[in-house]
C-alpha cells in the first residue's frame, strides 16, 4: 500500500478535532513538566493523607492521582485560553476588511 492509498483512505480532521487533540497534548506535556516538579519536592503519600484515602498505602497511585489533577487543570487552562482567544467570525452581511 502506497502513501498515497493511505491518505486518500484516511479521513481529515475537523479543525475543532483538530484543536482538541493539540490542547490534550499540550496539556499532558504540561502536566508531566509540572508533575515532575511537584513530587521532586512533595512525597505522594501526603498528597494521599490530605484527601483522605485510607485504603491507598502506594505511592504510585499518588503519582497517578497527582498527575491526573495536574493534566485536569492544565487541560481546563487550555481549553479556557483557546475559548477567549478565540477570532470572531464573520457572517453574512459582514463588512470586508479594510486595507490601509
Amino acid at each position: 500500500m502506497s502513501a498515497e492509498e493511505r491518505d486518500d483512505q484516511q479521513p481529515e480532521w475537523s479543525r475543532d478535532t483538530q484543536k482538541y487533540a493539540v490542547l490534550t497534548w499540550i496539556s499532558f506535556l504540561t502536566a508531566a513538566f509540572f508533575s515532575m516538579l511537584l513530587f521532586a519536592f512533595i512525597d505522594p503519600l501526603i498528597i494521599l493523607d490530605s484527601i483522605n484515602i485510607a485504603d491507598i498505602e502506594s505511592r504510585n497511585a499518588g503519582y497517578a492521582i497527582g498527575f491526573f489533577f495536574l493534566w485536569a487543570n492544565a487541560w481546563l487552562a487550555c481549553w479556557l485560553t483557546v475559548r477567549l482567544i478565540r477570532r470572531k467570525r464573520r457572517g453574512p452581511g459582514a463588512s470586508p476588511p479594510q486595507s490601509t
